[in-house]
């Protein structure tokens, strides 16, 4: 029974331990191991694979194109030099008419402003009692040529002495230069024409009395006319006397004359040098007193004819313009000017034959390589008909500092909008005047310093040697040299002394070529 009774149902027995544990712990490092694989194959394909970015980026370095500017071949072409300077027009010869004896005037036979010949009546002067005097000059020389003949008879028969007939000869000379005196102060009450010229003053009324020598008017010759200039003393070397010369009067009108005359010592209040340069005025139609600018030429030089907008600024804030060579690489030439026009600038210090940068030279630098597109017709510049002589008809254009389908930097942005500024302030004297109102007065503000706009001052600096007046360095700086060189310049010109760059002030500048300095 007890066996029956043990014999019951058993109770379940229990589960051995699941191998869970183990499978867990090798699943997961299934897993670590899995990652770690992917991880270093993730590292690893750095150095197998670069990333896409950095494989484009290099992809578009290597196939990146040269930056695109325009450029024009300029050609040197021979200049003439001028040494110019600003003068006054004076009348060959001034001459007072006088009144020869005193006496009251009885007619006059002109007016103020008439054109007379040598010798022409101007006025006359009444006799009074010159008449009787004359009068009795002749009789009294009629009496002693009587009584010299008497006495000449009696010495030929033996009745008198020869002491007698001198004494007689004596009298007789007395009596003619008595008569000859009458005579001639009665023709000196004829006021005549001293010279050919214009009766330019003639204070002169009827019934009015004049004094012996008095003044009465002033004749003027105006032919030759007479300019007198002023001809610094680093130019004074160039010009010689006989040397023709090209005078442009305020009237517009120009002539050419001769230099008569070149002072052998300087101003000692201004080194300069007194010159005069005579102007055939035949017709005597210019008139004299007015002022007249002068042109010496004095010379060649093979110079480019430029618009100021394409100039820029080396690296060390020398002034020239950029150009490419023949591996299209960017060159700088620094220039120097020869002759400023009102369409553009000659300049000097070229090769003759150059590829000048004119649109995208803000954006680029020497050494650099471009590619180079042909500048269009009208944005080159413009070759004027008479180099030599005459400036262009139209000025050429440039557009300094722009850009041809490139995307510039932040820098070269910059670097484009100082270029197109200082290329604008130069195209003309009248854009040079402009832009120096908008520099800073103040010298001691950094903008006035900086070389921002260094084109235009450098330009202003390069225009004041030339005029001898020293700025210092060429540095494109607003600094206490170049003001006192303005100071002087504007002291010799007649303008207001304040050391800055005004519109009269680049009026005054820009008038002449190479006008002779203070």
């Amino acid at each position: 029974m007890n066996m029956h009774e043990n014999t019951g149902p058993s109770p379940v027995a229990e589960s051995p331990p699941a191998p869970a544990p183990k499978e867990r712990k090798s699943r997961a490092g299934w897993l670590a191991a899995l990652f770690v694989l992917a991880l270093v194959g993730w590292m690893g394909s750095g150095y197998y694979y670069p990333d896409q970015n950095q494989a484009v980026e290099a992809t578009k370095s290597k196939t990146r194109e040269p930056f695109k500017v325009e450029a024009f071949a300029s050609r040197a072409k021979p200049v003439v030099e001028f040494v110019a300077a600003e003068g006054q027009v004076l009348p060959d010869r001034t001459t007072p008419v006088r009144a020869k004896v005193g006496g009251t005037v009885e007619a006059i036979a002109v007016k103020k402003g008439d054109f007379l010949e040598e010798g022409a009546l101007i006025a006359k002067i009444a006799l009074a009692d010159r008449e009787a005097q004359r009068v009795q000059a002749e009789a009294e020389l009629a009496r002693r040529q009587g009584e010299f003949d008497r006495v000449s008879g009696l010495a030929n028969r033996g009745y008198t002495t020869a002491a007698q007939v001198e004494e007689a000869q004596a009298e007789l000379a007395k009596a003619r230069a008595a008569l000859a005196a009458i005579e001639k102060t009665t023709g000196d009450t004829e006021i005549r024409a001293p010279i050919t010229g214009t009766l330019d003053r003639f204070d002169l009324d009827l019934g009015e009395f004049v004094a012996a020598s008095a003044e009465v008017g002033v004749q003027i010759d105006n032919d030759p006319l007479t300019v007198d200039v002023e001809i610094a003393q680093q130019n004074v070397a160039r010009v010689q006397t006989g040397q023709s010369a090209s005078v442009t009067f305020i009237t517009g009108e120009t002539r050419q004359g001769t230099v008569r005359y070149i002072a052998a010592n300087a101003s000692s209040a201004t080194r300069t040098f007194p010159v005069e340069i005579t102007v055939p005025n035949p017709k005597r139609d210019i008139p004299a007193g007015i002022s007249a600018q002068v042109r010496i030429p004095v010379g060649e030089v093979p110079a480019h004819f430029l618009s100021a907008a394409v100039l820029a600024l080396g690296s060390d804030g020398t002034l020239g313009v950029k150009a490419v060579n023949a591996e299209n690489k960017v060159t700088f030439h620094p220039i120097e000017l020869v002759r400023a026009e009102t369409t553009g600038l000659w300049v000097a210090g070229l090769p003759e034959t150059l590829q000048i940068i004119t649109v995208g030279q803000g954006f680029v630098s020497e050494g650099e390589d471009v590619r180079v597109i042909a500048a269009k017709p009208g944005e080159a510049s413009a070759e004027p008909s008479e180099p030599a002589i005459t400036p262009p008809e139209t000025e050429p254009v440039a557009m300094g500092g722009g850009i041809l389908d490139n995307e510039p930097t932040a820098e070269g942005s910059e670097t484009a909008t100082g270029s197109a500024r200082a290329a604008a302030s130069l195209s003309t004297p009248k854009a040079v005047e402009t832009a120096a109102l908008a520099e800073p007065s103040d010298p001691g503000d950094p903008k006035a310093r900086s070389a921002g706009d260094g084109p235009s001052i450098q330009l202003l600096q390069q225009r004041l040697r030339s005029l001898g007046y020293e700025p210092g360095p060429i540095d494109g700086l607003l600094g206490d040299a170049t003001r006192e060189a303005i100071k002087k310049f504007q002291r010799d010109s007649g303008l207001d002394v304040t050391g800055e760059i005004t519109a009269k002030l680049a009026n005054a500048l820009f008038a002449t070529d190479t006008a002779g300095g203070r």
